[in-house]
């Protein structure tokens, strides 16, 4: 039985690897949120990523753990380098001592959002530093002689102890709180227990490069969040349209980073979810 090694096992998309398959050993890792079963990596540490990584000897690694708030990394450069850039090169270099393949999760924020529905072939041009530390980790897979698979995801969503944008809504329109969501910024929300399911779908397949691992949609946030309400039977009345200039962040955002998934559509056996598909598979947990 292959063995796969997961980075971020706490995190959303990691924690669904051991949910939807049985075909493979998998092996998660922690950092700060620990985990039954799950071993300790701090992918910063070279030291310990090599040791741990060699006496392990997983087939493939799939590196998901990241720092993804993207208003803080845009006020630590140097942590959001260390983790999401310095991280991946210390797992690349684990990964080269064993001959292992890799999967790598990137982001749609790589793109500047002028144009949207990007294909991967598009050049890149990231507004914010999380992205910026997110493409050097892409920059240094794609300059190894790895065996690799980045996969760009955008939104992920899905049921976890941690708040994402869909628990959040379905929690304050339960509560009767009004929310107010942008019109006017686009991604290509993505079911996490999809996406991970489409990446072993595809590391079945022996495919590499890049693949955009998207919900197969473009929409504005407001819209996804009136979509949530409908699906879940919540009072979509109580969702407010505002524009992102009304928003104070610190770090700017592409206002179209939606995603083309036509390349994984056509080498994938499964389907890639728009967010009502993806809604009313995530409701069905709870039914």
């Amino acid at each position: 039985m292959e063995r796969i090694f997961i980075t971020g096992g706490s995190g959303l998309l990691g924690s669904k690897f051991p949910t939807i398959t049985h075909d493979y050993e998998i092996i998660t890792t922690y950092n700060e949120n620990p985990k039954d079963n799950a071993v300790k990596l701090d992918i910063t540490n070279e030291k310990d990523v090599l040791g741990i990584i060699e006496s392990l000897n997983p087939d493939l690694i799939i590196h998901s753990a990241a720092l993804t708030n993207v208003d803080y990394c845009e006020d630590h450069h140097e942590e959001a380098d260390r983790i999401n850039a310095q991280g991946t090169l210390n797992l690349v270099k684990a990964c080269q001592k064993i001959d292992a393949k890799f999967i790598y999760v990137s982001t749609d924020f790589v793109f500047d959002g002028k144009k949207g529905m990007y294909k991967e072939v598009e050049k890149t041009n990231p507004l914010n530093y999380y992205a910026k530390s997110k493409l050097k980790g892409e920059e240094y897979i794609q300059n190894s002689d790895l065996n690799y698979l980045i996969a760009r995801v955008s939104v992920l969503y899905g049921w976890h102890t941690n708040f994402n944008f869909v628990t959040w809504v379905i929690n304050e329109l339960k509560a009767g709180n009004q929310i107010n969501i942008v019109t006017d910024e686009y991604n290509s929300p993505t079911y996490a227990d999809n996406a991970a399911e489409a990446i072993l779908n595809i590391y079945s397949k022996d495919r590499g490069g890049l693949y955009h691992i998207a919900g197969d949609e473009r929409i504005n946030r407001f819209d996804f969040a009136k979509n949530i309400a409908q699906v879940f039977e919540l009072d979509e009345t109580l969702i407010n349209p505002i524009l992102s200039e009304e928003l104070i962040r610190k770090a700017p955002r592409p206002m179209d980073s939606s995603l083309s998934v036509e390349k994984a559509q056509n080498h994938l056996d499964i389907k890639l979810l728009n967010t009502k598909e993806g809604l009313k598979e995530m409701k069905k947990v709870i039914e």
